[in-house]
């Protein structure tokens, strides 16, 4: 699945969505304030850290959010149906990601380890023991996101930041 972000005039992101499927859609943030796009938080932290049934995972599933348009493309005539179907077999996941893209916001000039660090914290609010996510992981999801913060601040109004999503292996 192939995802073009690019800045909306108030600040805010928009990311463009071509699904294997054949279907566009267009998926508007509600962030105007943050270093990078939320969206693409998700992205970068769901793929990094092995999250297939979070925000990209499900959107790739065929689940449709009050922030989805459908630009294009044919959607299947059970839609809503499957759309649901997928919001409540990946809920927990869902949830999980939230929590993680808010500890990956607030750790962009962090190191892996301290990152990790942070999200076995956050990893109460959904799990006991320590979370499943390794220093390794934690780094590259840091790392992507500084590379993100820098092409973002010098991207044109015309101009998109385009990403593949391809799950890692899924965390177990």
């Amino acid at each position: 699945m192939d995802v073009a972000f690019s800045k909306r005039p108030d600040g805010g992101s928009l990311a463009l969505i071509d699904r294997e499927d054949g279907v566009r859609l267009r998926l508007r943030s509600y962030d105007r304030t943050g270093e990078v796009p939320h969206d693409a938080v998700h992205l970068i932290g769901e793929r990094a850290l092995g999250l297939t049934r979070g925000l990209w995972g499900s959107l790739q599933a065929g689940a449709l959010f009050d922030s989805v348009e459908v630009v294009s493309g044919r959607l299947r005539h059970d839609r809503r149906q499957r759309s649901d179907a997928v919001r409540r077999e990946n809920a927990a996941e869902l949830r999980l990601a939230e929590t993680v893209v808010g500890v990956l916001q607030q750790s962009l000039d962090s190191d892996g380890p301290s990152t990790k660090a942070a999200l076995d914290r956050a990893w109460g609010i959904t799990g006991t023991g320590p979370s499943p996510f390794t220093a390794a992981q934690a780094s590259v999801a840091v790392q992507e996101l500084r590379t993100l913060r820098e092409r973002w601040r010098d991207l044109a109004p015309d101009e998109t930041i385009t990403f593949t999503w391809r799950p890692g292996r899924r965390r177990r």
